[in-house]
């Protein structure tokens, strides 16, 4: 019989612990343990049994479910890289445009079904956090040196999207090449900027560097005194500028230009002086995640300098500080002067989002409607 009155060594204590920590996410499924508890458990292991541990698990599970927006062409490079590492564990990736993805993720959740371990987060990190549906990560999913502010303690993001002003070079000057949205508020781009029909992430920027008053006044000018066109979608807002059907897009992304730049079209783009956009995309981990070891070592992939130079193909801007980018002048998004003065927006700016929702339902949705 134990005598619980006897005092229990220190070293043993240390070792029952060390014991503990092994068993826990080595058994995580079977005691039900969340990806939450075995992350928390993993990060008090020494960081060359941790790995093991995540490895050995990963591969015992065999697969995990991604639910997200990007393309799926660039999704399968990167799943195709990964599985040359571990073959055996098979990924399925499921894609939608990013407010249904999360819808979807979290109407599944509220029901009590956890169907996939890994999801694109958007403007619907708000939604995920009050389902409580994604697990603090404890800063496994990347290692230095990841820079830290890409990630928070439950999501972390594999890019850096700018939204910069793009213009058709034969059909605006250089001299006449807008630098700012002040800029676009003169009356001789009335009718003749593009602006997409939901902008949210650019409201929200200037929302969070102007304050939402005066970014109120400058889309009742932009949308209502100057006319701006309103359009649905990035990719397409792109396409129709490179065939001149407007001169100047308001918010396209920087790589998508590039890309289009590539293929020799006669665009380019500036970076606004007055609100210097750049979005950083979160994914969350489930945090009933029916996978968790799985969607950790995926997790950690994608932040790799070898899963960030996969993505940096495609050009996209990745944001691991060694990998590659295709167009090396996207590269000076993730650097110090143009990084200092970028007004980033993450998933943890849920009032922001809230408020930007507000100010396009006010702007934008009357003339949507009208039309």
């Amino acid at each position: 019989m134990v005598n619980l009155t006897k005092p229990v060594s220190s070293r043993f204590v240390g070792a029952v612990l060390l014991t503990l920590l092994a068993i826990l996410p080595a058994a995580g499924s079977a005691l039900g343990a969340s990806a939450e508890e075995i992350y928390a458990a993993l990060a008090k292991m020494p960081k060359e049994k941790r790995q093991q541990v995540i490895v050995e698990r990963a591969q015992k599970e065999g697969k995990l479910v991604v639910y997200g927006s990007s393309e799926e062409d660039q999704y399968k490079a990167i799943i195709n890289g990964f599985n040359k590492h571990y073959p055996n564990i098979k990924v399925d990736y499921l894609r939608a445009v990013s407010s249904t993805i999360v819808a979807k993720a979290v109407m599944e959740v509220n029901a009590g079904r956890w169907l996939w371990d890994l999801s694109s987060a958007g403007s619907g990190y708000h939604d995920i956090k009050q389902a409580k549906a994604a697990a603090r990560h404890y800063g496994l999913v990347a290692e230095d040196p990841y820079p830290k502010q890409f990630m928070g303690s439950d999501w972390f993001s594999f890019e850096v999207l700018p939204l910069v002003i793009a213009y058709n070079k034969s059909m605006v000057k250089p001299a006449d090449v807008p630098k700012s949205y002040d800029d676009l508020l003169d009356p001789k781009w009335k009718g003749k900027v593009a602006i997409d029909a939901n902008p949210d992430s650019i409201v929200t920027a200037m929302i969070k560097k102007w304050g939402k008053e005066k970014t109120a006044a400058w889309l009742d000018k932009f949308i209502n005194a100057n006319q701006a066109l309103l359009r649905r979608g990035h990719t397409a807002q792109t396409q129709l500028l490179t065939v001149g059907e407007f001169p100047v897009a308001s918010e396209l992304y920087a790589y998508r230009v590039e890309l289009m730049m590539e293929k020799g079209a006669t665009i380019d783009w500036v970076v606004p002086t007055d609100v210097a956009e750049a979005e950083l995309p979160g994914y969350v981990i489930a945090r009933e995640a029916p996978n968790p070891h799985a969607a950790l070592l995926f997790s950690q992939y994608r932040t790799s300098k070898e899963g960030q130079n996969i993505y940096g193909k495609f050009g996209r801007i990745t944001v691991h500080p060694e990998s590659d980018v295709k167009y090396a002048r996207l590269r000076e998004f993730t650097k110090k002067p143009l990084l200092d003065r970028l007004t980033l927006i993450s998933v943890e700016d849920t009032k922001l989002w809230e408020d930007a929702s507000e100010l396009i339902d006010k702007y934008i949705v009357p003339r949507l409607k009208a039309k």
